[in-house]
């Protein structure tokens, strides 16, 4: 920085007035002390001598010194009056007399303040203006003056007047003026910043005192700003109140900036840092060097991110001072012994910390860039304390105090004895070093820019002219001659064995180049100036006159042949491509026809096959040179050629095979394809936001469209106008086909009806390619889904906009209105004429019953006729199709939508019943819509019907897994009955809640699933597709067969009511007992009986025991089957043991050799008992 700060002082100096002037006086000298001897006038020479040339030097030497002189007065004249103005300011003619004599006193302090900057040894022959200014803004209260006051600058003023500043100078005498030895110092009134107490007084004095820098320190009015802001408002206001304070700080920063025409720097400080608790125990070791160091941050000139600015560096920035805070903390805590003090020292980074968020947010809402203002250059941001007045404030105490139920540490009042902290070096190191990097006065800039410009252009005009006198017209014919011989001598060397037709375009040209470019010649080089010397022995016309009449004989004799016949060429060789034989047969044909000639014909032919035939940058300078030569041979015009009627009759003959209609249609779409009627396209009739929602087919992009000449505007503006125009002008070059082409009034009629014809086939075309390569992009989601529903029934109504706008530009009968009166006019004359013409023999007969019928199509009626379904769209249809996509859109917001509601949605839209009808609104509107619009919404209602299905089927999975799933993984899943191996058995009362009348299966299936499958065969099948596969309706069919065998209707409780009967028992066995909780039967060998049994019993517990009793012995052989499921579990025993006991049920029982056979009796065809739905039922882990 100081390096920049030097060049500056270097560049200033180099670039002031007088240095400028010494280098002026310096030239002049040297000008005159070797260019003196030079001078004659009438034959004498006064400055011949060294005598006269020193006595010449010296008086140019006074008269500079005297001019200097009496600009440094001048100036300091102004000064005085500058600072006179500055004293005074606009007093008020009812000042009082204290007001009065106290601006006496302070402008008598000013005066004497000016005197002792003028004689300190330090600013001595610098007048104040030669210092740097600073101004210091900030809201009340933030300690501007204080921070001066306290700084430890050197006032010269100190011994004469003591501290105190001269308040109250200035143009509005409401602000302090600080000379130091190195700056001035303008501390403004607060209230200038805010302007909140009397805005439209404050406004004016704050612009009316920037008006007067601008008028008096003209060049650069300040060198930086330094805005000064309390951390006690930081810590006190709220963010309102600080985005009030800083606004307004940003508003006066961006007046200096408009008001003054620079840019400069601004340095923040934030002042009473000591009002932040633990900042005085915390630097109170500190001397007196350290405490005039600077703290705080500088950022670079320019930011790495223009959008953030350097502003964005201050979190940055700021951490790192926080983290050598706590550094030092460290050290600190070492040195202090009070129990509070070392708190508070502790607590201090944290303090600050909390000022961290408040201090970015105030900055970044002064600082941070944006595109209507030029932004601030933020230079960085210091923190101060000039004096230690004031109770501090404690935030971070106070919020664990109030959180954790601590007392808070009491802060103290400093002492009297008050220091200022961080303040002097940061105006003497780096803020003043820095006096130059703030900009000049853009107009003042700007008008010395301008006068420099004008004394440079006046020396060199003035340099120029004495120049030219050198020049002699001698010299200039002698340097003539001399051109034109080396010319001559050089197209000599060039053509050396002489030009021909058969030598080479590239040689040809080159050659025609030398002998156009003889000075004085064809081009008239070196003739710009010939009045000016013709004082001379003017050879121009000698010169020139030959030069001229050789080229003209070159054009005539080699250059023209060769254009013929590349035309004759270009027409042998093009046979295939019509329109450009007939462009190049009508070209060669004027060059021999001056009644028929057209020179842009002509020039831009050759213009296009000189392009063709020597393409690519290389060959630029050859082609300008054959089109500023065939542009001199059509000056003079051909006289030495005649024309090859064998090419013409060639050419005429291939022409004449292409029918005149088709001739003129293609030259019509040759000439307006590229009109400047727009194209129409699809994303101008489409919003922004639709533009998302289309795409087609064919991959082409929206924007391209139909050309101009097939939209309305090309119908009516264009082939309304010129279709008979061209066919006219085709008749009229027949000239080129040859006369016997000549056609009458009724083929011309002919050919323009065929021209129509081709037209609207075209026409037709277009559009329909149009129409059915656009489509609406498929959604997969619900919320692409939406978005696009969303787009469709918004404000832009994207199908309305294109039925509408295709429509404008198909319903060609209606005419334009401006042209409405002469259209209609035209329209019923031509339609009256040609009915009328083919019924004169009835209208002889005078017979007014028999009038003929006018039934004439209007223009453009033809392609109406092949969109009829798109015109006959109403207003109505509209209207109900948007009601439609406004549908859509709510079904599907309802669609995407979480909750309870989600499950009514979809049963809505898949029974039908959505929104007043969906499916049968967009079935209404798809009966009036053509395609491809019909389709369209066809797919929107197929494609809402699948995410229908998508969304029940999540919906559904969802509710399965919170409530069935997650009930039968913890109750039913992996237990006895559902698992024969499990030794754990599933509870009667889970069992019953799952599967039981009412239970969590059944529940579900009722609610969900029941509306949408048929139950009443063998096998349920879903009646519509909603989602869910036919495994898990498997699943729902099991559990209810479960709960028909399991349970009584309306019961969740179990109940199986079956018998038993013996069939055998050992003989050794005197008797066996089955019992079944607290029921049981017993036999003896004897007659058998049916025994009714009820699972599960009621009162005891449901186990099952067997028990075989022998003779006599006086005990028993017993086998028992434990838990609720103990019968079951017997039964599936005895069905592993034997195969057929799930067909017939009998049961053989064989415990330690003992035998007996039981014969189970279900009670009904359908019962539980070996049961494969049991066996199989398994629930799925989505539906």
């Amino acid at each position: 920085m100081f390096k920049n700060g030097l060049l500056r002082r270097v560049k200033d100096v180099f670039c002031s007035k007088w240095a400028v002037s010494l280098l002026g006086l310096l030239a002049l000298s040297l000008l005159i002390w070797f260019g003196g001897p030079l001078i004659a006038i009438a034959g004498a020479e006064p400055l011949s001598g060294p005598v006269s040339r020193l006595v010449v030097l010296l008086v140019l030497a006074l008269l500079w010194g005297a001019i200097n002189i009496r600009s440094q007065k001048k100036s300091q004249k102004n000064n005085e009056h500058a600072v006179k103005t500055l004293l005074d300011g606009e007093e008020e003619s009812n000042t009082d007399l204290a007001s009065k004599k106290e601006i006496d006193t302070l402008r008598s302090r000013i005066v004497q303040a000016l005197e002792v900057l003028n004689s300190s040894s330090l600013v001595r022959g610098k007048s104040v203006y030669q210092l740097p200014w600073y101004i210091l803004i900030g809201p009340p209260g933030t300690g501007k003056t204080t921070a001066l006051n306290n700084s430890g600058l050197e006032f010269p003023l100190k011994d004469q007047l003591g501290n105190d500043p001269l308040a109250g100078i200035g143009g509005t005498r409401h602000c302090d003026w600080w000379f130091t030895n190195k700056a001035v110092l303008i501390d403004t009134a607060g209230r200038y910043t805010t302007q909140d107490s009397n805005s439209e007084q404050d406004s004016k004095a704050w612009l009316g005192f920037l008006g007067l820098l601008k008028k008096y320190r003209t060049r650069r009015p300040i060198n930086g700003a330094i805005v000064t802001v309390s951390l006690a408002s930081l810590l006190m206001q709220t963010k309102t109140e600080r985005n009030l304070h800083a606004r307004a700080i940003k508003h006066r920063i961006q007046e200096l900036q408009n008001q003054l025409g620079m840019h400069f720097p601004v340095y923040v400080i934030l002042t009473k840092a000591d009002l932040v608790a633990g900042f005085s125990e915390y630097f109170a070791d500190l001397n007196q060097e350290q405490r005039e160091q600077v703290w705080g941050m500088t950022f670079p000139v320019k930011a790495e991110d223009p959008d953030r600015g350097v502003v964005a560096l201050f979190n940055r920035e700021f951490h790192h001072m926080l983290r050598c805070l706590v550094v030092r903390m460290n050290n600190r805590m070492q040195n202090v012994r009070g129990i509070e003090q070392r708190t508070l020292v502790y607590e201090f980074p944290k303090q600050l910390r909390s000022l961290q968020a408040a201090a970015d947010d105030f900055l970044k809402e002064v600082f941070t860039p944006n595109s209507f203002e030029e932004a601030p250059m933020l230079r960085g941001v210091f923190i101060a304390s000039a004096t230690q007045e004031g109770l501090p404030i404690d935030r971070v105490m106070a919020e664990n105090s109030g959180g954790m139920g601590l007392s808070q540490v009491p802060l103290k009042q400093p002492g009297s004895d008050t220091k200022g902290y961080f303040i002097k070096r940061l105006f003497e190191e780096v803020i003043f070093p820095e006096q130059y990097l703030g900009t000049n006065n853009r107009s003042h800039q700007k008008q010395n820019r301008w006068l420099r410009r004008s004394v440079l252009a006046c020396c060199l005009i003035m340099m120029s002219a004495a120049s030219a006198v050198w020049f002699n017209s001698y010299r200039w014919n002698q340097f003539l001659i001399t051109q034109a011989t080396a010319a001559v001598d050089e197209y000599q060397q060039f053509v050396s064995p002489g030009l021909s037709e058969e030598t080479d375009v590239v040689t040809l040209t080159h050659a025609l180049d030398k002998l156009k470019d003889i000075p004085a010649g064809y081009s008239e080089i070196m003739l710009g100036t010939e009045e000016v010397h013709r004082s001379g022995l003017y050879q121009g016309e000698k010169i020139g006159q030959p030069a001229k009449a050789a080229y003209e004989r070159a054009l005539q004799g080699y250059f023209a042949p060769y254009l013929a016949e590349s035309l004759i060429i270009e027409m042998a060789e093009n046979v295939s491509y019509l329109d450009y034989l007939y462009e190049t047969l009508k070209t060669y044909l004027m060059l021999f026809d001056a009644e028929h000639y057209e020179e842009t014909q002509v020039t831009s032919w050759f213009s296009v096959y000189f392009d063709r035939s020597f393409p690519g940058e290389v060959n630029i300078s050859l082609r300008q040179s054959l089109m500023e030569h065939t542009r001199n041979l059509f000056k003079m015009g051909i006289t030495r050629l005649g024309t090859d009627a064998s090419a013409i009759q060639t050419a005429r003959s291939v022409l004449t095979q292409m029918p005149l209609s088709e001739r003129a249609y293609q030259r019509l779409k040759i000439e307006y394809l590229d009109s400047h009627i727009p194209e129409f396209r699809l994303t101008d009739v489409l919003g922004a936001d639709s533009h998302s929602i289309f795409e087609r087919q064919s991959g082409k992009a929206l924007s391209e469209g139909i050309p101009g000449l097939y939209t309305y505007s090309g119908f009516h503006r264009i082939f309304q106008l010129e279709n008979k125009r061209i066919v006219n002008n085709l008749m009229e070059d027949s000239w080129v086909y040859g006369d016997e082409l000549l056609l009458g009034e009724s083929a011309q009629k002919q050919v323009t009806q065929s021209v129509n014809d081709k037209y609207y086939r075209d026409y037709v075309y277009h559009w329909t390619q149009l129409l059915g390569d656009l489509k609406l992009k498929p959604y997969r989601n619900a919320r692409d889904g939406l978005a696009q529903a969303a787009i469709l029934a918004g404000s832009e109504q994207p199908l309305e906009s294109l039925i509408i706008g295709v429509q404008k530009q198909l319903r060609l009968t209606a005419i334009p209105v401006s042209d409405n009166a002469k259209a209609v006019g035209e329209v019923t004359a031509n339609a009256a004429s040609v009915a009328l013409e083919h019924k004169k023999s009835r209208i002889s007969r005078y017979l007014p019953n028999e009038m003929p019928e006018v039934n004439i199509d209007l223009p453009g009626k033809v392609i109406e006729d092949k969109f009829t379904s798109l015109l006959a769209i109403s207003e109505s249809e509209l209207s109900a199709l948007n009601d439609s996509l406004v549908m859509l859109h709510n079904v599907l917001a309802e669609l995407k939508a979480t909750g309870n509601r989600g499950g009514a949605v979809y049963k809505s839209v898949l029974s039908g019943n959505a929104q007043g009808g969906l499916n049968s609104a967009l079935n209404q509107i798809q009966d009036f819509l053509p395609q491809p619009f019909e389709q369209w919404v066809n797919q929107l209602e197929i494609q809402t019907m699948k995410l229908a299905k998508q969304g029940s089927r999540t919906h559904l999975n969802t509710i399965w897994k919170d409530t069935v799933l997650r009930e039968y993984t913890a109750a039913i899943e992996g237990k006895y009955p559902f698992s024969s191996r499990a030794r754990k058995d599933v509870r009667l009362k889970d069992f019953g809640q799952f599967f039981g009348y009412g239970g969590t299966m059944d529940r579900f299936f009722t609610a969900h699933l029941e509306p949408y499958v048929d139950t009443s065969k063998h096998s349920w099948r879903f009646t519509k597709n909603i989602g869910v596969s036919k495994a898990s309706l498997n699943a729902f069919e099991r559990a209810r067969r479960i709960r028909n065998v399991f349970f009584e209707p309306g019961s969740q409780v179990p109940k199986v009511e079956f018998g038993i009967k013996s069939v055998y028992l050992d003989q050794h066995i005197s008797n066996f007992k089955f019992e079944l909780g607290g029921q049981s039967m017993m036999y003896r060998h004897g007659p058998t009986r049916v025994v009714p049994f009820t699972w599960p019993w009621r009162g005891e517990s449901s186990k099952v025991r067997l028990v075989f009793t022998p003779p006599q012995s006086g005990y028993s052989i017993t086998k028992s089957y434990a838990g609720s499921w103990g019968l079951f579990r017997m039964l599936d025993e005895a069905a592993r043991h034997r195969s057929k006991t799930r067909k017939d049920h009998l049961v053989k029982i064989e415990v330690k050799g003992s035998r007996a056979e039981l014969q189970l009796l279900p009670n009904s065809v359908a019962h539980p008992f070996w049961s494969k739905d049991i066996e199989r039922f398994s629930c799925p882990t989505t539906l």
